[in-house]
């Protein structure tokens, strides 16, 4: 059984959309640990996605959204997510 992700973002010291950069992560991703640390970055980035499974039951067969996906593509979707999110405010 699918036991979720964590989706890891990095953004610039100076961040100030921390919360709203969360909500709308959330609202991508249902279920999704989100975190979002500051770092030594010039721009916000996904860091990494990190994936729990039950290893006795195929994660495929999960009702999760990105059930079956790899991490990559799930990385590939925060990252679209995320910049949906940066062009939103600007």
């Amino acid at each position: 059984m699918f036991e979720g992700f964590q989706i890891i973002i990095e953004v610039p010291f100076a961040y100030t959309e921390r919360e709203q950069l969360l909500d709308f992560i959330r609202s991508k991703f249902p279920g999704a640990e989100v975190s979002v640390v500051h770092s030594e970055v010039a721009d916000s980035t996904v860091a990494e996605v990190l994936f729990r499974h039950d290893t006795e039951t195929d994660p495929a067969k999960s009702d999760s959204p990105i059930a079956g996906l790899d991490s990559e593509a799930v990385l590939l979707k925060a990252t679209d997510a995320l910049a949906e999110f940066t062009k939103s405010k600007k």
